[in-house]
């Protein structure tokens, strides 16, 4: 990583994504204290917060359209300034009805979105294939400090200035997240000017070459939908009635944020051959979350298993970033990543409505033990698929063999 960042464009480009970071760590905590001063605070949060996800939905779908076609620097600074003009006005409009308060937080999460996706491409854009698996751990280790580190920052600015200052302390972030982007005015090589459907249509098309990347999508689409979502609904009810409080809530989710940011150091050092097999076999782990829950009566196999959690996503997440970066055409892979984004994330919100009506219909023990056997064996079963192992098409030549044009080398 130390290497990496010794590259001016890419210390630039992290340098931005850090401050992002920080600002996405600070937003969802600030959100729930501002919003719960309100007189009906607990009505209006739910709206709210999932105006949040609907705008990041809303955002991640025309994402990989706008990073592809037009320079991906200005993308990241133009949705950072998104992000702070939407967080400025949810702060001014705390007191207005919901309706207001709720197009500002959805204008936010929108810039959010597009973020993501131009991120990840310009990081194959500016990185040489040799850096870019230590790059996407710089990346991930950063991330993980900075959604620890938000929520406190939030409360400390609540209790402190008062109950807009860590929204405007995010704003601010943002505003610094949309300075620093390197100088890289290039539009992508390969980048069209045909109608938007058109492109995105050629990123599904794109897309249903890598079968590796299609089930490793389902995979994580079951993690989120399944695995993390019984995280979320179980473990409160889990650390009151068998634990006799709520210190094991924080306690597992503090867990799982080491166990990732341990993951995103180890993997800095680590480049295995078949980054698929330890990948997907880590991805899966995150079923002995729900299974804990279900059976463990010992609160450090819960907060042990979290651990493993955390990590495993990481050690999936960052070869995965880096095979796209690596296996995809450079003027299409900001549609991949948005393609990834908006399946994963959408799915995520199915889970969490739909798990409730099945745990009250058959009890939390039988939904936890399912989800937890489906997401390790889906995980598993995707290496059987040509080309899971290591992240590559078998039946496609290797980018990384082809001329890497002129904005390859813009890292140095």
């Amino acid at each position: 990583m130390i290497t990496v960042l010794r590259q001016r464009a890419f210390r630039r480009l992290w340098l931005s994504h850090t401050a992002s970071a920080a600002a996405t760590g600070l937003m969802p905590t600030a959100l729930i204290l501002a919003v719960l001063d309100r007189h009906d605070g607990f009505t209006a949060l739910g709206l709210v917060l999932g105006a949040r996800t609907l705008g990041f939905l809303l955002g991640a779908l025309p994402a990989g359209v706008i990073a592809d076609r037009y320079p991906r620097a200005k993308t990241l600074a133009y949705s950072s300034l998104l992000r702070a003009a939407g967080t400025v006005a949810a702060a001014l409009l705390l007191d207005l009805p919901t309706i207001a308060l709720c197009a500002a937080v959805l204008l936010a999460g929108a810039g959010e979105g597009v973020f993501r996706s131009a991120y990840q491409a310009l990081v194959g854009e500016l990185v040489t294939e040799e850096h870019r698996h230590s790059a996407n751990a710089a990346t991930t280790l950063s991330l993980r400090i900075c959604l620890v580190a938000g929520p406190t920052i939030a409360v400390v600015a609540h209790s402190g200035l008062g109950r807009t200052a860590s929204l405007l302390i995010a704003a601010g972030l943002w505003l610094v997240a949309a300075a620093l982007p390197p100088r890289h005015g290039a539009a992508p090589e390969g980048s069209g000017r045909a109608n938007a459907f058109v492109d995105f249509g050629e990123g599904l098309r794109e897309a249903r070459k890598h079968r590796w990347f299609l089930a490793g999508l389902a995979a994580l689409v079951l993690w989120l939908a399944l695995g993390e979502a019984a995280k979320y609904l179980m473990l409160p009810i889990i650390s009151q009635e068998r634990f006799g409080g709520d210190w094991l809530i924080g306690a597992a989710l503090g867990a799982y944020s080491l166990g990732a940011a341990c993951g995103a150091v180890l993997m800095s050092r680590w480049q295995p051959r078949r980054p698929g097999v330890p990948a997907m076999i880590m991805l899966g782990s995150y079923g002995l979350v729900p299974l804990a829950l279900a059976f463990a009566h010992q609160s450090w196999i819960i907060i042990a298993c979290c651990a493993i959690g955390g990590a495993g996503i990481e050690i999936f997440n960052i070869p995965w970033f880096t095979a796209i970066q690596r296996e995809v055409p450079q003027h299409l892979q900001a549609r991949i990543s948005a393609l990834d984004f908006l399946v994963s994330y959408g799915m995520s919100p199915l889970g969490l409505a739909l798990l409730p009506a099945a745990i009250a219909a058959t009890g939390g023990m039988l939904v936890l033990t399912v989800c937890g056997v489906v997401v390790i064996v889906a995980a598993l079963l995707t290496l059987l698929v040509p080309g899971m192992a290591t992240f590559t098409d078998p039946r496609r030549p290797d980018p990384a063999k082809q001329p890497l044009g002129k904005t390859a080398t813009a890292a140095t």
